[in-house]
């Protein structure tokens, strides 16, 4: 064998390609389910990504490949054509829910064979936080307040102590976090330091609702 046949052979077996025009298709389905109960999410819109070598040099940045809806039970399906891909990303973006988007290796595709890739989505909720401060009051008062959970990645809520002094409190933040939840939570009323008083509680956050932490001292 020729070196010049060696070297053809060695990028045919390096690429996957043992046909002229490499026409090689790759597949990937799965489902899409709420991550609250199971239910399936249908008519979501997925998108899967790739990241590609132009020219031999690394573009650094996802192209979309195809896109697709799931259907009545939550099942979607992509064909799409074979590359020298470096990774590929697939995504969900749908208002009031947390986004999706999730690297895969293309090592884990086989030419025309269907990739089960099953997809879990979470539902958002909204909470508002508000402290008020009723008359009659004075500048010594003092309240203190702090969520005492996060949720880790799917939540804009922290558990940082904040602290309120003075007379004239009337503040508001907001924060996300999951459907289907509760939120814990304690004050500390210090505005008489010999009678300090702790309260620990919880609020329900509902899917796609709106959720309320009324702190009035």
């Amino acid at each position: 064998m020729s070196r010049r046949s060696l070297y053809i052979l060695i990028f045919l077996i390096a690429t996957g390609c043992c046909r002229e025009d490499c026409a090689d298709t790759y597949i990937i389905n799965g489902t899409v389910e709420n991550s609250n109960n199971g239910d399936p999410c249908v008519g979501f819109e997925i998108e899967l990504e790739e990241m590609v070598m132009e020219g031999g040099v690394l573009n650094g940045f996802y192209e979309s490949v195809a896109t697709t809806t799931t259907d009545a039970s939550g099942f979607y399906y992509i064909e799409f054509p074979r590359k020298q891909a470096l990774s590929y990303r697939i995504g969900i973006l749908e208002d009031g829910w947390f986004p999706v988007l999730d690297e895969i290796e293309p090592n884990l595709f086989t030419p025309d064979v269907p990739f089960d890739y099953n997809i879990i989505t979470t539902p958002k909720a909204d909470l508002d936080i508000s402290v008020f401060n009723t008359a009659p009051s004075n500048e010594t008062d003092k309240m203190i307040v702090r969520l005492l959970k996060t949720y880790d990645e799917y939540s804009s809520c922290d558990t940082e102590w904040r602290v309120f002094i003075g007379a004239d409190i009337d503040t508001t933040w907001s924060c996300i976090l999951p459907g289907n939840v509760w939120m814990p939570y304690i004050t500390i009323d210090q505005t008489d330091p010999e009678n300090e008083t702790t309260t620990i509680d919880s609020v329900y956050c509902t899917s796609f609702g709106q959720a309320t932490i009324n702190v009035v001292y």
